[in-house]
């Protein structure tokens, strides 16, 4: 992955969400995103530290001496983070709206059957994330968001079935 195709601010966003669960040092933080993107983008040192010095002088994030290696400091976001946090999240949120859109449009350039094959990954990559964030989900939005899942992968498994031929559908 191009560090250039990563939007701006993108990484300063992502680094405040993986301080809201636990602290993290600069090290790991690089690990984690090379790990997520299955080693597709790895931002280096000179881009991590200088970030995270920033952050420090704007009150977002706080430095505390690691228990671990000798020098390694992790760092722990602050309410002012949170904040922060909280703002880029709703921001994301209108960026997703833009990405139904623009959905839309790589399917008007794509041929059918080559769009067909990006749709059947994305699915698999976002079920696979899906089942993860689960869990954190309060029971009850669980409950609600499973059943909403459900009547919608069954009306979405009823199309599938109605334009396979008989031999090809999905037994029930």
């Amino acid at each position: 992955m191009d560090p250039q195709s990563v939007p701006r601010g993108f990484l300063r966003f992502y680094v405040l969400s993986l301080l809201s669960r636990s602290p993290e040092a600069g090290y790991s933080i690089m690990r984690t995103i090379e790990e997520t993107t299955d080693g597709a983008w790895r931002p280096g040192p000179g881009t991590v530290y200088p970030l995270l010095r920033g952050m420090v002088d704007e009150s977002l994030v706080r430095p505390k001496d690691s228990a671990g290696r000798e020098g390694s400091v992790a760092y722990s976001i602050t309410e002012k983070g949170k904040k922060a946090l909280e703002e880029m999240q709703q921001g994301l949120l209108s960026a997703v709206r833009r990405e139904r859109a623009m959905i839309r449009m790589f399917a008007d350039l794509l041929p059918a059957n080559v769009f067909a094959q990006l749709f059947v990954r994305r699915h698999r990559d976002t079920f696979e994330i899906l089942q993860q964030k689960v869990p954190g989900i309060s029971p009850a939005e669980r409950e609600s968001s499973l059943k909403q899942l459900r009547i919608l992968l069954e009306s979405q498994l009823e199309s599938i079935d109605s334009q396979l031929s008989p031999k090809d559908r999905r037994a029930r």
